[in-house]
């Protein structure tokens, strides 16, 4: 008897569903890319115990006729490709032929629709991807699908789903993630009558943003537009002190088809660099228009994941897109006591207006001026004009330095508010900004010690320095053998001079022991540490004079925003704010 055998037409669509139907949430997935390739502008999901009795898609797209109703659920039939070059110039989001055919195999489906100018729609009812029954029935232009008891007749498919939130969280996600990128489409997600998501067609991304993921979010999100090389990177990106705790609220899109790239989200990090908090993570949604030859979509069933044929480009070019966003906008977080203000959804939302400070702002002294409230976008700002220039740069306002305050914040006036400045991070900034330049151009400044300081090793340590010298000379570090485990130190690098010559050696020698490749991974987290060492701290006093002098420094930063670590440097309270709360409006 033959123990190879050929597998019947049933089990293999069966095997074939697993790949394409992990979830419910995979039904959704396929089903709303369906419609959007249907040229759909309305989309409404209904689900009934997390999909897994009911999941329910009607659109109002182009529908299609009973023959072609009777094809699609045929495995490989489709109508977005039609020969091998097709593939490689996929334009839709669909292509494979096996949606339909996977979840009609493991579901009971439905499926009623008509096309445009038709009188009658037609109707296909499938169980185990057979045809039960079909006819012609009135029905509006566009597709219902109808997929009930998922997965009946393979219970063990069962066993292996989560618990019913983390299943609708995935529906929840991949909603949101359609909705993000369509804000001309309305898409609407209802479970067991009550509507989770509700997404109205809007003008733009940014009003989609505000309504999905709030008004307030959208009012610190930064559009990045950029286009090099027939690539164009478009969304936007929150600004650092939004990152959360989880990664989430990152969307990214090739050609508007939502896919999981670790490429792409490794260069949106990579931009951010030293301006995110330990441990947090930046929202973006960012999508890459690329010509469809420069993608390979079919890498997976699931067509979540790509593969580009430029990596490096694409790296580079998303990269340079986010951190030319971060770099030319203001990082500094607005402190909102309340926040009052609303968005009125399918209306564009408006830059703010500058308002026309009532006392004349200078570095030295103040005098009043008109009591005029509002600058209108055509009359000048009151702005000193040695100063103009870098505001339009929008690095650092102007600041009037006031004072200290708890030997542990520069309390300085803006031209439309105060500014409360940590005085340890101000330092970290500019000590680790100087110090990494240095190091990058292998032209790492010291400063010689006097007489020398000894430092006596143990054997290993001994060991690590020998065979490390020409690094340690590269971080400023220039040693001499005096003994048998003595070293004579005799430079150190000039930024951190303030920090114990001991302290900064070690913290290098420790390192050496994972290797020189560890050490080049790490050797950014070193300086991190150095520089909050070296830098002043909370309960130092300084001089205003020294408060001028390190925020004329900031200033000359690359990204005066944030510490390395991620925290803010400074926060702004507005005017507005500051009148609102002493009712002065």
């Amino acid at each position: 008897m033959p123990k190879i055998n050929l597998l019947t037409e049933d089990l293999i669509n069966k095997i074939a569903a697993g790949e394409v139907i992990e979830r419910p949430a995979s039904v959704v997935k396929e089903l709303i890319e369906n419609s959007l390739d249907a040229q759909a502008t309305k989309i409404t999901i209904e689900i009934e115990d997390c999909g897994k009795k009911l999941i329910k898609i009607s659109d109002n797209g182009s529908g299609m006729s009973e023959e072609d109703t009777k094809t699609s659920i045929l495995r490989h039939a489709t109508s977005k490709i039609s020969s091998q070059e097709d593939l490689f110039a996929i334009q839709t989001l669909g292509f494979r032929g096996e949606a339909l055919a996977s979840i009609a195999a493991v579901s009971q489906l439905s499926i009623i629709t008509k096309q445009e100018g038709e009188v009658e729609g037609f109707n296909l009812i499938v169980e185990s991807g057979e045809i039960i029954s079909s006819g012609i029935l009135a029905a509006e232009t566009g597709t219902v699908i109808e997929v009930r008891n998922l997965f009946f007749n393979t219970p063990v498919r069962k066993t292996f789903m989560k618990t019913d939130p983390v299943e609708l969280r995935h529906i929840i996600d991949v909603v949101t993630r359609y909705a993000l990128i369509n804000p001309e489409i309305a898409i609407k997600l209802i479970h067991e009558g009550h509507e989770l998501l509700n997404s109205p067609q809007v003008p733009d991304l940014i009003n989609n943003l505000a309504s999905l993921y709030g008004v307030k979010l959208a009012k610190d999100l930064l559009e990045v537009n950029y286009q090099k090389d027939g690539l164009t990177v478009s969304g936007y990106v929150a600004q650092p002190h939004q990152a959360r705790n989880d990664n989430t609220q990152q969307s990214v899109y090739v050609n508007q088809r939502w896919v999981k790239s670790g490429d792409v989200s490794k260069a949106v990090y990579e931009a951010f660099h030293s301006l995110l908090f330990h441990g947090k993570h930046p929202i973006f949604v960012l999508n890459l228009e690329i010509a469809p030859g420069m993608i390979d979509v079919n890498v997976h069933p699931q067509k979540t994941e790509v593969k580009f044929s430029q990596k490096d480009t694409i790296f580079n070019t998303v990269f340079t897109a986010v951190k030319e966003t971060l770099q030319k906008n203001n990082l500094i977080p607005e402190l909102d006591i309340k926040f009052e203000e609303q968005l009125s959804f399918g209306q564009k939302i408006k830059t703010k207006i500058l308002k026309k400070a009532k006392y004349k702002f200078e570095p030295s002294n103040q005098e009043t001026l008109e009591d005029e409230e509002y600058a209108t976008p055509e009359e000048d700002i009151l702005i000193p004009e040695q100063w103009k220039e870098e505001l339009i740069k929008e690095i650092l306002p102007p600041l009037r330095i006031l004072g200290q305050v708890q030997k542990t914040f520069f309390v300085a006036e803006a031209e439309d508010g105060i500014m409360i400045i940590d005085q340890h991070v101000v330092q970290e900034r500019i000590l680790y900004e100087r110090f990494m330049a240095q190091l990058m151009n292998k032209q790492v400044a010291t400063q010689s010690l006097l007489r020398g300081e000894m430092i006596d090793l143990t054997p290993t340590e001994k060991i690590l320095i020998k065979e490390n010298l020409i690094e340690l000379k590269h971080f400023g570090f220039q040693l001499e053998s005096f003994g048998e485990n003595t070293y004579l130190l005799k430079t150190i690098p000039s930024v951190f001079g303030k920090l114990q010559p001991k302290e900064l050696l070690y913290e290098i020698i420790n390192n050496f022991k994972y290797g020189k490749n560890k050490l080049e991974q790490i050797q950014e987290e070193i300086i991190t540490r150095m520089a909050c060492r070296a830098s002043i701290k909370a309960g130092d006093e300084v001089t205003v004079g020294e408060m001028q002098k390190l925020l004329d420094e900031l200033a000359n930063c690359k990204l005066p925003y944030t510490c390395p670590h991620g925290r803010s440097i400074m926060i702004k309270v507005s005017i507005d704010e500051l009148e609102k709360k002493f009712k002065r409006k």
